[in-house]
């Protein structure tokens, strides 16, 4: 079998590795470069966390186990690069009422739902913690042991480097200009080259819906990511690495915090986003930035000055209705989409099913509330939802 991916992000780099292990002869199409859209944007949280409903959260939680397992697989492998997956644990806290009060109702969820929360005591936190500034409005400071984090770079390089070197060919700088159903697809890129291949899978983030037009399919509907305002709008300040180092992600009323590998801290403050303008620049020392380290002083005391290396406007792929799409679209079974918010904590586990659905013909119950055909009969393009209290991102 003969397949085309369209897109080099997390989500395409883990279904053409996925597919080639799966016996597919596999050719990747990316416009720019392996991870130069949303995976390159990403705040990068691997979790199950206020994810609803239900199935959504249950796609997650296996998304969780689904890393573990690829890290493990793909570490014991000759062409293993690295570490992408760091469970480093997560602590969440509230200094806000109305923060404290979808706290409660999240860990409520949680207990009946059977995922892993601990509710610690702040000086236990501290002590588990060091680093963490906890003051007298902080009553309690949640756990939860399973989550952690991704480095897209790392789990795109890995994955695109077994395909490789199971066959697969990665194109950079090929982009999409059209795809036709002809004894199978054919993809013509904008160069002029036509590729013919018997599925053709994009995996294009917050372009699908252009890819999917270009095939003549208008049915996965994406949130737009041009105007300031917008939920699919995030700012992310990325700052230098400074001891000691941070062990686990926060997520505080007014500022989540992430960990980098070697040192530094990804900073997120959810309010913030309406500020960042897609079309312009925020620079380290401006007004953003200096609330920014006035609020990292909020929730940790460090021994030496955070400092903001640059401040980076994102743009999340995420489908009209917020939630992930995954499965075949248009006519037949010749063209297969995945797009969804989530796709650092899905991309392996949405790959896996991409090839029990395109290589095997097996249909993936987990996948029916996710199928493209929901869109139907939408009239118009609705506004995602927006996340309104930290940790509903």
């Amino acid at each position: 079998m003969k397949v085309i991916v369209v897109g080099a992000g997390v989500v395409g780099s883990a279904t053409a590795y996925a597919l080639s292990r799966a016996g597919a002869r596999v050719t990747v199409c990316e416009a720019q470069y392996p991870g130069a859209g949303t995976s390159g944007e990403s705040y990068a949280w691997v979790n199950a966390n206020r994810k609803e409903p239900r199935e959504y959260f249950e796609l997650n939680l296996e998304g969780m186990r689904a890393h573990g397992r690829w890290q493990r697989d793909l570490a014991d492998g000759a062409n293993a690069l690295g570490q992408w997956l760091w469970g480093t644990g997560h602590f969440e806290w509230s200094t806000d009422p109305t923060h404290s009060a979808h706290l409660d109702a999240k860990l409520e969820r949680m207990s009946d739902w059977g995922y892993p929360a601990q509710v610690l005591e702040p000086r236990a936190a501290m002590a588990i913690e060091p680093a963490l500034r906890l003051d007298s409005r902080v009553d309690r400071v949640v756990s939860y042991p399973q989550e952690g984090f991704c480095v897209p770079e790392m789990l795109i390089s890995s994955t695109l480097q077994a395909a490789r070197a199971l066959g697969a060919e990665v194109l950079a700088g090929a982009d999409v200009r059209s795809i036709e159903h002809r004894d199978g697809a054919r993809v013509h890129l904008t160069d002029g080259t036509v590729l013919d291949a018997d599925v053709v899978v994009a995996c294009a983030g917050r372009w699908t819906q252009k890819v999917l037009a270009s095939a003549g399919v208008d049915e996965v509907p994406m949130a737009p990511t041009d105007s300031k305002g917008l939920p699919t709008i995030g700012l992310l300040a990325y700052t230098r690495p400074r001891p000691p180092r941070l062990g686990r992600l926060l997520t505080t009323s007014r500022l989540n915090v992430r960990p980098q590998p070697h040192g530094g801290m990804i900073l997120h403050a959810l309010d913030l986003d309406r500020v960042a303008d897609p079309a312009g620049d925020l620079g380290t020392d401006g007004p953003v930035a200096a609330e920014l380290l006035d609020r990292v002083e909020e929730v940790l005391n460090l021994d030496s000055p955070v400092e903001i290396e640059r401040l980076h406007i994102g743009r999340r792929s995420i489908p009209a209705d917020g939630k992930t799409v995954s499965g075949f679209v248009g006519d037949g079974t010749w063209l297969y989409t995945i797009a969804t918010h989530s796709g650092v904590t899905l991309a392996p586990l949405l790959a896996d099913y991409a090839v029990q659905e395109i290589v095997h013909g097996n249909l993936v119950h987990q996948l029916a509330p996710f199928r493209p055909g929901r869109f139907a009969n939408y009239n118009q393009q609705p506004e995602p939802p927006r996340a309104t209290v930290p940790g509903d991102q």
